[in-house]
């Protein structure tokens, strides 16, 4: 080998052998930067699950805590739910003993009643035919004093099936116009009682007939009618009857009982309809009665898929209204 190639052969070996020391350098560099990013991620990554576990700690602190309030609470509402239950059972019980009372005291209190008011009519007329009749205007108190109270008693013993839900619904097809027309008449002494005038507005030809059940139908205009001659004096009470289509084409009979009385303010109208109540209690000191009549002519309009409306004006007077189906239909 010439001295040259031998020359040119070591200059090469160094620049590789300063080659490879640059690389080891690099390297070597390189290795220490990334052993300080690796430390600082390492450190990032400590400082993340430190602060992680921390949060867990403090989420599961808070979790135990709301479980434990959640614990207390659930305990809380079953046991009120459970007084409540108690409470509920409680009241029904009482209310069906209360309404069984009621209806075997109105049992027990129409039989002797029943024989009072038939024995004060036989009575008069054995009196009238003896001839003695100063003694006419006793017996028709007596009789007048037990007919009323059987009223209140029948009343007692209506809202008490209504509520015990044995109150049922009998229909069939009467004319309107005789319903009127008996209902007018058997109204017209207890109007006339306080020099009021009784005021019938009507189209026989128009009314014809209903489906629903008559006896309930009667009762409410009786109920209304006679509420009205309570309340009013030397003044007119008006039963208007009409016949109307609603948007959908179905048929409803309205009745409307006008009167000229004390009238109600807003507060009494909202109580109105609730079972023995009245528009307060001078009103029922002053005027009688149960306060049943209007709860259950509420309750048999609504039995018959209709409903009751008032309308009232302190010291002027009350518009009740009755709107109900012309063909009465219970779900079976």
């Amino acid at each position: 080998m010439l001295p040259d190639d031998t020359n040119v052969k070591m200059e090469q070996l160094y620049r590789q052998i300063s080659d490879l020391e640059q690389e080891k350098a690099d390297l070597e560099l390189l290795l220490v930067t990334t052993t300080e990013h690796a430390d600082a991620f390492e450190r990032q990554l400590t400082k993340a699950r430190d602060s992680l576990e921390s949060e867990v700690d403090r989420r599961t602190q808070e979790l135990a805590e709301k479980n434990i309030h959640l614990q207390r609470e659930i305990y809380e509402r079953t046991k009120i739910e459970a007084e409540l239950r108690h409470s509920r059972d409680v009241a029904e019980q009482a209310s069906r003993a209360k309404s069984s009372f009621l209806a075997n005291m109105s049992h027990e209190l129409r039989t002797p009643l029943n024989a009072i008011i038939g024995y004060s009519e036989m009575l008069q007329e054995d009196i009238a035919d003896l001839g003695c009749e100063e003694l006419l205007p006793d017996l028709q108190r007596i009789q007048g004093a037990g007919k009323h109270l059987l009223g209140l008693i029948n009343d007692v013993l209506d809202i008490t099936k209504i509520e015990a839900g044995k109150m049922d619904v009998h229909n069939e097809s009467f004319n309107l116009t005789a319903v009127i027309q008996d209902v007018s008449e058997t109204v017209l002494p207890i109007v006339q009682h306080k020099e009021n005038l009784l005021v019938v507005e009507q189209h026989p030809n128009e009314l014809g007939e209903i489906f629903a059940d008559l006896t309930k139908v009667r009762q409410m205009l009786l109920n209304l009618l006679s509420n009205a001659a309570k309340f009013t004096e030397k003044g007119n009470i008006t039963l208007s009857v009409t016949r109307a289509l609603d948007n959908e084409g179905k048929e409803w009979v309205v009745f409307k009982v006008a009167d000229q009385g004390i009238g109600m303010t807003t507060e009494q109208v909202d109580k109105l309809f609730q079972p023995f109540t009245q528009a307060d209690s001078s009103t029922t000191r002053k005027y009688g009665g149960t306060g049943l009549g209007l709860a259950i002519t509420k309750r048999f309009a609504e039995m018959m898929g209709g409903n009751v409306m008032v309308e009232s004006t302190l010291n002027k007077g009350s518009i009740f209204t009755i709107r109900m189906p012309t063909h009465v239909i219970i779900a079976k």
